[in-house]
């Protein structure tokens, strides 16, 4: 029986950018905000709180 090591995936070499969905407050042409469902990249994800 032979055992073979499986190679690591490295967190570098993904090409396509880690999605997450999340709530985001929308405006819309009448004024007012509503709240709708998201995918943002997580790598550009801010808290906007912070100030």
């Amino acid at each position: 029986m032979t055992i073979t090591p499986m190679k690591k995936t490295r967190e570098k070499t993904r090409t396509s950018p880690k999605l997450t969905c999340t709530w985001v407050a929308v405006r819309g042409e009448d004024g007012r905000t509503r709240m709708e469902m998201r995918w943002i990249d997580e790598n550009r994800r801010t808290a906007r709180h912070a100030a």
